[in-house]
């Protein structure tokens, strides 16, 4: 690596000009969409590793998937290793033979010493901004899923799934999925509200995609909730209107007591000189927090901060980016290039929920059944509603070795043995329903006493 064909320009304009674009960054008329910056805080490492010690108790893990593998929430007995290294974020832009010419000849002609320095350092916006882009992706999908991914850069077309441990309990889906024919989103956003309640924890926050927000107001509920707040007096709830997005938010927070945020970001991203749009957030997904604050941004120092490459000319821009200039000859190439090491943690999992409003719980008919104490080998049928095509197993509980189970289509048979022994109690168990997209639910089964 050389030193930048414009050195003389560096010396005077290199660090105010990062300076300045990461003020602006940091700005809110800037950047009011990026959420990482309102809703963590920063954490420095030291020694560039995450960990349960590191962020202070946080349920973390981390597992080995494809870089174009999906996020979904998955069960606690595949996660791997807790802790790992802080994920390395890097952007470099290139001005070739033609544009370092183009400045040369600015130089020659007389054109002012600001429009050639604009010029010169017009990719210090691009790549200081694309890190924190990335941060905000990351960000994005961890707390709309309680997963993200990191590329791993030693290892091409792999990344590190990390999981910020939201539990499986506080995972709720929509009685009829948000869209379809009867959806009743107040009931689904009541659910979780309870079971919060319930749990002793409290929702100050709620936050979802425009679209599902969208859908929510858009519904039958959506409307009598406005109308109510509004005073609106009616007849017909089909006469309802539309209510406004700042009228609709206002109803919310008066309802709930909490703050709604719908999320509509997208960002544009490169990858092997192929652009693409992206969207972070889950759609579907609709998560409950107990706070503004819900983690911290953990970062280290990038490794040339403490050694730096002859030639190279550096300056922070905050957070742990490092921005450098440099050269390189045949061919003639001028680069710019930031880099940092950070990764946006989740903490607080035990009391955050979360809702999949794209689908439907498991629902039985019935929901329990009842048999006598003698032995039933004809058995009795729950009908599963699910939005997949199958069932895979249904399993009773370890006390549960009484009852036998077959599946039919979407039907579970339920057979059981006589409750013979002299004297014995009445008895339950809960069978487990699995169908075939992974997806579980559960119902009941008692035998009368044998008295």
């Amino acid at each position: 690596m050389n030193e930048s064909f414009f050195i003389e320009y560096l010396a005077k304009w290199f660090a105010p000009l990062v300076n300045k674009v990461t003020e602006l960054i940091n700005g809110k008329k800037e950047e009011e969409t990026l959420l990482h910056k309102t809703m963590l805080t920063e954490e420095f490492s030291a020694d560039l590793k995450w960990g349960s010690r590191e962020i202070n108790g946080s349920i973390v893990a981390a597992d080995v998937v494809s870089m174009e593998s999906s996020l979904p929430l998955k069960k606690r007995d595949s996660i791997t290793a807790a802790s790992g290294d802080i994920p390395k974020i890097g952007l470099k832009l290139r001005k070739g033979e033609k544009t370092i010419s183009d400045i040369q000849v600015m130089q020659a002609t007389g054109v002012s010493e600001y429009q050639i320095a604009q010029k010169i350092f017009d990719d210090i916006p691009r790549c200081i901004k694309g890190i924190d882009v990335r941060k905000e992706i990351m960000f994005q999908q961890g707390l709309s899923s309680g997963f993200t991914l990191v590329e791993d850069t030693e290892n091409t077309g792999v990344g590190i799934r990390v999981d910020f441990g939201y539990k499986a309990e506080h995972l709720f889906r929509s009685k009829i999925a948000w869209g379809n024919s009867g959806y009743v989103p107040q009931d689904d956003i009541d659910e979780v509200f309870d079971a919060a309640e319930a749990d002793g924890n409290k929702i100050a926050v709620v936050m979802m995609s425009q679209k599902y927000f969208n859908l929510f107001k858009n519904s039958t509920q959506g409307k009598v909730i406005s109308a109510n707040y509004s005073n609106y007096i009616y007849t017909s709830t089909a006469n309802l209107p539309v209510p406004s997005r700042a009228n609709f938010l206002a109803a919310l927070e008066d309802l709930y007591g909490a703050r709604f945020i719908p999320v509509n970001s997208s960002f544009r991203i490169e990858k092997n000189g192929v652009q693409s749009v992206v969207r972070p957030w889950v759609e579907a997904n609709i998560v409950f927090l107990y706070d503004n604050v819900v983690g911290r941004l953990v970062y280290g120092n990038v490794a040339e901060k403490n050694n730096p490459v002859a030639g190279v000319t550096y300056q922070e821009a905050g957070q742990g980016t490092l921005v450098s200039k440099y050269s390189k000859t045949d061919p003639l190439e001028e680069f710019t290039m930031a880099q940092a090491l950070a990764l946006p943690v989740i903490d607080g999992a035990s009391s955050i929920y979360l809702m999949e409003a794209n689908k439907a719980a498991l629902a039985f008919d019935p929901t329990s059944l009842s048999f006598a104490k003698t032995a039933d080998t004809t058995g009795k049928v729950v009908t599963v509603t699910t939005d997949a095509a199958s069932l895979v197993s249904a399993v009773p509980a370890a006390e549960g070795t009484w009852a036998t189970m077959t599946i039919t289509g979407l039907k579970v048979k339920v057979k059981v043995a006589a409750n013979s022994e002299e004297a014995a109690p009445e008895r339950t168990t809960t069978i487990t329903v699995t169908d075939s997209n992974g997806d579980t639910g559960t119902f009941t089964v008692t035998q009368a006493a044998n008295v």
